[in-house]
């Protein structure tokens, strides 16, 4: 087998990438890696027990990743018809009432509630802190 040299260029929009080798050479980047830290952020859920969403971190037209402090239970259903949704308790525990089941969410628990399946946390303890995922495809558990 003969080795070759070879060289490649990589573009988008967003960036232009040299490849020769092993060697990268980026001459272009019109988005750059972002940081955002949630740890010591407020959001409207701590405060205001019908806010919704709670803190919209990221999002596109098919995906919103929102941050919870809920302090307070929900004083209604809320049946989004959008997404479905994904919360992952990080800490603390809410008892999520849906209409096919009660779940109590502990801290490194997940729980996906469909889209039209009207939900909503009650009694959620003082420390409790989740991302909520919503996304416009099915989501299921890999098993």
């Amino acid at each position: 087998m003969t080795k070759m040299s070879f060289k490649e260029k990589i573009t988008s929009d967003e960036v232009d990438i040299e490849y020769e080798k092993g060697n990268i050479n980026l001459k272009k980047v019109t988005r750059k890696a972002e940081k955002l830290s949630f740890i010591n952020i407020d959001t409207p859920d701590m405060k205001d027990p019908v806010a919704i969403p709670p803190l919209r971190l990221v999002f596109s037209d098919n995906l919103s990743i929102e941050f919870s402090r809920r302090r307070f239970s929900l004083p209604f259903y809320h049946r989004n018809m959008d997404y479905d949704e994904l919360i992952i308790c990080l800490k603390g525990k809410a008892l999520w009432e849906t209409e096919t089941g009660n779940f109590e969410l502990n801290e490194g628990e997940m729980l996906i509630i469909p889209r039209g399946i009207a939900h909503r946390p009650v009694n959620p303890s003082q420390d409790y802190t989740a991302l909520e995922i919503k996304y416009k495809n099915k989501l299921t558990f890999s098993k």
